[in-house]
Formats: C-alpha cells, structure tokens, sequence
C-alpha cells in the first residue's frame, strides 16, 4: 500500500508517522492510543519495546485494531492503478483496488488457460493468444478426435545436429521415428563424440587467442627490426651478404702484402687518425679550398659517382690550364696539405667495433689536447718569468742610467757655479737695454760624486 499514487494529499491525521504514508491495516496502541500500519508497528516493536512516539513500554500484546471510522476513512481515499505506467489509466477508491486488478484491469499478467503452456501473457491480449498458442486443442474435421496443435507441428529429428534428416509431426517423432532413427543406436558414442568436439573447439579457441598474440608479438618485432636497420644503416648486413663478403676477403687476403697502400681494416687502425694511403687524383685539383667548407662527416663514407665524376672533369679541366696558374696550384696544393686525412669508417666491422674505436680515438684526442695544454701552461709560465725578469734588469739599468745622469748635471752645475763673472758664459741681449747677470761668488767646497750602485750580473742560468 506504501507504492500507490493517491490522487490528493491524504489528511495528516490518516499518515503513519512511521513510513508517512496512509494507513495501511491501522492498528492503535492499548497504552498511549497512537495509531500506526500494523506491519511499522510490529516491526519497530521488534527493536525496540518502545511507542515511537512517547516512548512508553510497549509490545506486541498491547497493540489492537484502529478504530473502524479510521479505517473506512483510509479505505475511501482515491488512488490510481499500479499499472499507470504500462497504460492503465483507471482510478478508484483503495478499497476496490484489489478486485480492480483481479478482474478489470487489461494490463495485469494472466498464465495461459492451457495445461502444457506456461506463459503469462497480458489480460488485454488474451483473445489473442488463445487462437495463437501451439498448445490450445482442436477437432479434426474426418475423424473428430481432438488434438493439440503442437502435435501436428513440424519438426526435425532430435539427432538433426548428428545428420538425421527426418522431418515430421511431433507426435511421430517419439513413438515412430525415434525407434527406427538409425542415430539412436549410437546417441552414445555421438555424446561422447559432441563432448570431445566441444573440448576441441574449446581448446582451438584457446590456441587461435595464443596465434594471434603470436602474431602481434611477430608484427611488433618486424616493426623493431625495421626501426634497427634504419638505425644501423650501413652497419646493417643481410647474412647471406656478410658470407659473401667473408669469402671475399679471405682470398685476397695473401696478395695483399706486396701492395704498396696499407689499409685500414680494424677499428684501431681509426684512432691515429691518419691514412696512410696514398691521395687519389682528386687531391691535385687546383681549385681553392676553404676549412669551412670541408665537410667533415664526409671523409667517413666514399664519395659518390657523381663527386668522383666532377673531381675527375675539374682534374682534367686543370691539365689544361696556362702556365701562369701554376703559383696558384702550388699554393691551393700548400693548403690541401695542411689538411689532415681522416681514415674513415670501417663498415666490415660490427657496430659495437666501430663505436669502440671512436671512443679511444676520442680519449687519445682527449689525452693528447690535455697534454698539449699542460705543456702550454709550462711554456707560458716560462716565458712569464723570463720575461719578468728581463723587465727587472730593464728597470735596474734605467735606475742606474738615471743616476749618473743626475751625477753629471750635478757636476755641470757645480763647474758653472765655479767661474767667475767675467768668464761666465754670456747670453745675447733681449735688447739694447739687456743687462747680462753675473753669478755670485761662492766659497769653494768639495763636491763627492754619488756612490754608483753595483753592477747587475743577471740571474744564473738567463741571457742576462
């Protein structure tokens, strides 16, 4: 009673203040006299033994019908159909509800009137079924016996999965096709059979999943491979292609020794850093040649068919060029031999070869760029206190120098202050008015030179 939809608002007075809802079977309390749904009661009693409301000691005894008036008042109030919202639209008091869904309402679920059929089927569809359901019986017109309509319907043998191709009523499925199906002697074995062909589809499906990863696993590593041979570029070498190369360069390898170029075959032949084979023709050609713009990544791979073409036309071109251009030659010839050949790059080598020998190439450079810069350091410091040095016997002979220097005008002074004033020297007049000045004479005295500091030998083991 709880779910119904009441059609207006129901009086306070007729609520339970339990689930707040209408009454439903009101049942007063013999203590208090409060009312309440005789199942909100019970169960709150269950709890607790006490009135929801006041709290008194209640139980289960003390609890009696409501009034009837209370009752009839809560059986009056208008709801509407549980089924509302499958399409029933009727509405009526809560006390005929109940015959309302056993007997009117079209939207309640109703079992077949057939024995052998057990579905439930809408109120307003019953008509329906009753001409349609396979189970409903029916009077042949020759014989008059009645019959079922699922008897006369047409069926497959139930060996049709094994291969019987038997078709017919079913009521001469089991009583006559069945003892003479040829399958029915070996349902057994077919059992067994259907079990083991089961276990084997399930087992395919289980290795068809195991192929398919298999698969994925084989796509991602020729993605991967595909990701290393770009990586590895020239390193990368098919191995049908590596024994090729392997034989090749075994029978060769005797008559190698009286060739006059030696060549690079390991990747400890890169860290010196220098080719001791001899320059190709390309070396001789007269055009200018700028550091900057020499490629040096260049020098580790061959050069192409193209280069090798244009080195060989300007080669050529410069064969023919006057005899005036030869200073030119021998200076653009002066520059290429300041350049220093890189060996390049041994691709017959593994990768982790090669890496490995540009890395000791790389710590040799290191050591010797360290070296260098220690020994720089030395030089300089060398040069610094030589030089120091050279500045101080400089600044001591300058002191020297300017000593006897004041000595001299020292001793120029004194010889002036000496004669007389008649034989002083004389100056030509600013004037006819001129007066010449005489010095006064001064009592004769001594006059000591400076001491002269000694001479400066130089430090041991300098040019000084």
């Amino acid at each position: 009673m709880t779910l119904l939809n009441y059609i207006e608002p129901p009086n306070n007075n007729l609520v339970c203040c339990i689930c707040h809802a209408p009454f439903a079977d009101p049942t007063t309390t013999r203590t208090c006299m409060h009312t309440f749904c005789r199942d909100c009661i019970v169960e709150a009693v269950s709890h607790s033994p006490q009135c929801p409301i006041d709290r008194t000691p209640l139980s289960v005894e003390d609890l009696v019908p409501a009034n009837p008036i209370v009752k009839h008042l809560v059986d009056e109030l208008l709801v509407e159909c549980p089924q509302r919202i499958a399409g029933c639209t009727h509405a009526c008091q809560r006390q005929l509800l109940a015959s309302h869904l056993k007997d009117a309402c079209l939207y309640v679920t109703v079992p077949c009137p057939e024995d052998d059929c057990d579905l439930l089927i809408l109120r307003k569809d019953y008509g329906k079924h009753a001409d349609a359901c396979i189970h409903r019986s029916t009077r042949c017109q020759g014989c008059g016996i009645s019959v079922k309509y699922s008897d006369l319907n047409v069926m497959s043998c139930v060996h049709a999965d094994h291969g019987c191709p038997w078709n017919g009523p079913r009521c001469e499925l089991l009583t006559i096709h069945v003892p003479t199906c040829s399958y029915e002697a070996i349902k057994g074995f077919l059992t067994i059979h259907a079990v083991k062909t089961s276990m084997l589809m399930a087992e395919n499906g289980t290795l068809k999943m195991r192929v398919q990863a298999l698969e994925d696993i084989v796509r991602t590593t020729q993605r991967d491979m595909q990701r290393m041979r770009n990586i590895l570029g020239p390193w990368y070498q098919f191995e049908t292609q590596q024994l090729s190369q392997g034989s090749a360069t075994q029978m060769p390898a005797a008559s190698d020794g009286s060739h006059s170029g030696v060549e690079l075959s390991t990747s400890s032949d890169i860290t010196g850093g220098v080719d001791l084979r001899p320059m190709s023709s390309s070396a001789m050609d007269s055009r200018p040649v700028h550091p900057a713009d020499v490629d040096d990544a260049a020098a580790y791979f061959a050069a192409s068919p193209e280069a090798a073409f244009v080195d060989a036309h300007h080669h050529t071109a410069a064969a023919h060029r006057p005899v005036g251009n030869l200073r030119d030659g021998h200076l653009q010839l002066h520059q290429r031999s300041l350049l220093v050949p890189i060996a390049p790059l041994n691709l017959s080598t593994s990768l982790e070869g090669t890496l490995s020998g540009l890395r000791d190439s790389v710590a040799a450079v290191s050591a010797s760029v360290e070296s260098i810069a220690r020994r720089n350091d030395i030089t300089h410091t060398t040069e610094s206190m030589r030089i120091n040095e050279e500045l101080g016997s400089l600044r001591y002979a300058i002191h020297g120098i300017r000593l006897q220097l004041h000595r001299l005008m020292m001793d120029r002074n004194t010889q002036l202050s000496r004669l007389p004033g008649d034989l002083a020297p004389s100056f030509p007049a600013a004037g006819p008015a001129a007066i010449t000045p005489t010095a006064p004479s001064l009592p004769s005295q001594s006059v000591h030179p400076p001491m002269m500091p000694p001479s400066f030998t130089g430090a041991p083991g300098t040019k000084l």
